[in-house]
């Protein structure tokens, strides 16, 4: 009878061992959207899903891509709304352990950007803008959950192309990052006198000659940095002409933490 029971609870822990194994070579991906409307009033993309690809058994030699439906009933992001900390979910799903070497947009024709006070309906550049691809290189280790946030740039992304018949054009540009390696800068800007709301700036998160991130602030004049490490300056740009641009410069950004600055008070343009 003992050496049943020793037999029972031998099974029993193998049992148990193989199911924490399992679970722990499988990691959780949410894929979201950030961005900013850059110089428009709003800016809105339809988001159809995204195609996750991953490492297979062997390596990238027999990689796997993953389809995530945008399971959400409003699939357009509207950019407005993610400046600060407001992001998009895309879509999540479990994957193996290993690593992220590609990202694939899946884009709709439900766009628009408004743009001094008028209405514009943006056409796509060609037919390969419509399924942005993006090679990443981001590790998934097992048994935790992933934020991966793709990062609209809309400084980029959004073309005009001049003349009396001009029109906006779409050539989506994204950056990808995750929040378990990448740090962030958050600050405010505080016109004197004037409302936040009626100053809008250009926040860029500059690096030698390269801008890693760019961000407006929210209505109470906050703003967020995300997906950023080392030393960068920050820049200042109003969109007005009644306050002068400004720089804070030597910002060090660590992996998984917030850095604050001092609040910002832009000074009038003489």
């Amino acid at each position: 009878m003992k050496i049943k029971k020793l037999l029972i609870l031998l099974l029993l822990s193998l049992n148990l061992g193989c199911s924490g194994t399992e679970e722990r070579s499988t990691a959780l991906i949410n894929v979201f959207l950030v961005g900013t409307p850059g110089f428009f009033e709003e800016v809105g993309i339809e988001i159809l899903g995204v195609e996750v690809k991953v490492t297979g058994t062997r390596g990238q030699d027999n990689a796997e891509a993953v389809y995530l439906p945008n399971l959400q009933a409003r699939k357009q992001a509207n950019l407005s709304t993610l400046v600060h900390t407001g992001q998009y979910l895309i879509g999540r799903g479990e994957f193996l352990a290993g690593a992220v070497i590609e990202l694939k947009l899946d884009l709709g024709n439900d766009n628009y950007l408004i743009f001094g006070g008028e209405r514009y309906v943006p056409r796509y550049i060609d037919g390969s803008a419509q399924k942005p691809v993006m090679p990443v290189s981001i590790p998934l280790d097992g048994g935790i959950s992933h934020d991966i946030f793709i990062d609209f740039n809309t400084l980029r992304s959004i073309l005009f192309t001049g003349g009396t018949q001009g029109e906006f054009l779409l050539a989506p540009d994204f950056r990808a990052f995750t929040s378990l390696n990448t740090g962030e800068i958050a600050g405010v800007i505080r016109p004197k006198g004037q409302n936040p709301q009626l100053q809008k700036s250009l926040i860029l998160a500059i690096e030698g000659l390269d801008t890693l991130a760019s961000t407006t602030q929210n209505v109470q004049g906050n703003f967020l940095l995300r997906g950023l490490v080392g030393e960068v300056s920050v820049l200042i740009f109003p969109l007005s002409n009644n306050f002068l641009p400004d720089t804070v410069n030597n910002v060090i950004v660590e992996p998984r933490r917030r850095k604050q600055l001092e609040e910002i008070n832009l000074r009038p343009n003489p």
